[in-house]
């Protein structure tokens, strides 16, 4: 009897892995003969691997908007019942900000444990090296979720406008009943084409990741070990206590399941968050890897997007570490009650503000400026702010997920079978 040996395939997060692994190490190698000011590398090797990087994003930027549009409105089509929409959103919405509440708090306790700021020599760096932008009102926070017109809304990728416009459509096509059957017709074969494309896409994610992890550490390969290094060592324990103990506390004792299946399954979408430094390219992979985790398909599609776009625990980490760095630098001490105002007031923040570039440096700016500290914490950390806000939207993305799962027990529907079966695909 002949023998058929079939070859495994290799599991797309280890090819991520390893171009993750493989970028950290060229990039240092380019770091270590001069980078950036070796003509060679930075006229021709750096812009190839920039062009590598930027390909993948770009392809992802391409699907997001649409899968953002078709995921969130067919989610609410498939609960079918306008109250169980509203309950699943409502769940979501204090999940997320009862979560970024507590990631604050994680770096608020941190940064006075470890002191960060204390020590630290300011050498040249000047406060007006960061771009200083004010943050809306409350008011203004809640109208800007209404979009003026949704298609310039598609168009620009503004995306709580979107989901807002998403949701309005669900509620609406749940309303109409079978009169509106065509209509979801469209929108269901709409998501799937999505999804299709993304299959297409994981393909040359360990390509991109290796271009943007090589530009990386090509240029901050020796940033680090400078005088912010405490405090991206203070940023970095925060974030793994928020992913190891918070998230594996809310999986044990609110989804009630064994934690280790989820970081297995979501190891794949928080390697592409690291890598990319935007829970955008991760979401494409998010909202696979969630009905692997149990969580059907209509919730997953409607708390994933949203949380890509509001859900934001390892910024808040970064809140909580950066005021209390900025304080550290003069001496100045910060009471209880200040910082449990920075706590709520970030937390709101976060989730009003997600779709704004850099959010992390602009409401930074914003808490300092409000607490008359010294915005020469944020121009410290501006130069190195890529290589911390990798460990916060990996630590975002993951936090998306669990959300999903705990939202899914929560409404009865986590399939335990699935989440446990590690053979699913």
């Amino acid at each position: 009897m002949e023998n058929v040996t079939k070859k495994k395939k290799m599991p797309s997060y280890v090819k991520i892995f390893i171009g993750l692994f493989a970028g950290v190490i060229f990039g240092y190698i380019l770091n270590f003969f001069g980078g950036e000011t070796v003509p060679v590398i930075k006229d021709h090797i750096l812009p190839f691997l920039q062009f590598i990087g930027d390909f993948f994003i770009k392809l992802i930027k391409m699907v997001v908007v649409p899968l953002v549009f078709f995921s969130i409105t067919n989610a609410a089509i498939s609960l079918k019942d306008i109250s169980k929409l509203r309950s699943v959103g409502v769940k979501t919405i204090a999940w997320f900000l009862m979560s970024s509440g507590l990631a604050c708090a994680i770096g608020l306790i941190l940064a006075n444990l470890i002191k960060p700021g204390v020590g630290v020599d300011f050498g040249s760096v000047s406060a007006a090296a960061v771009e200083i932008q004010e943050l809306p009102g409350i008011y203004e926070v809640i109208l800007d979720l209404i979009p003026n017109n949704p298609i310039e809304s598609l168009a620009n990728g503004d995306m709580m406008p979107i989901i807002v416009f998403a949701l309005f459509l669900g509620f609406s096509l749940i309303a109409l009943g079978e009169k509106a059957e065509p209509l979801n017709k469209i929108i269901s074969i709409g998501s799937d084409a999505m999804f299709y494309i993304i299959g297409i896409i994981i393909k040359i994610i360990p390509i991109g990741v290796f271009g943007l992890m090589s530009v990386a550490l090509a240029k901050f390969g020796t940033a680090i070990f400078g005088p912010v290094l405490k405090f991206i060592i203070t940023d970095y324990i925060a974030c793994l206590i928020m992913l190891i103990i918070v998230y594996s506390i809310f999986l044990r004792f609110i989804a009630g399941v064994n934690p280790m299946p989820f970081y297995r399954k979501a190891l794949e979408p928080w390697m592409i968050a690291f890598s990319t430094c935007t829970s955008s390219a991760a979401l494409p992979v998010s909202m696979e890897v969630g009905p692997r985790l149990g969580v059907p398909r209509d919730i997953s599609d409607f708390v994933l997007p949203f949380g890509a776009t509001a859900n934001m625990n390892g910024t808040c980490i970064y809140f909580g570490i950066i005021v209390v760095f900025a304080a550290q630098l003069y001496n100045i001490e910060l009471s209880v009650q200040q910082q449990i105002l920075l706590v709520v007031q970030a937390t709101f923040l976060s989730v009003g503000c997600a779709a704004t570039p850099q959010i992390g440096l602009v409401i930074s700016i914003t808490l300092l400026q409000q607490m008359g500290l010294p915005l020469e914490a944020t121009a410290l950390i501006a130069g190195v702010y890529r290589i911390v806000d990798q460990m916060h939207t990996s630590t975002n993305s993951a936090g998306d997920l669990v959300t999903s799962v705990v939202v899914a027990k929560m409404e009865g529907e986590l399939d335990k079978d699935v989440y446990y079966d590690m053979s699913i695909k």
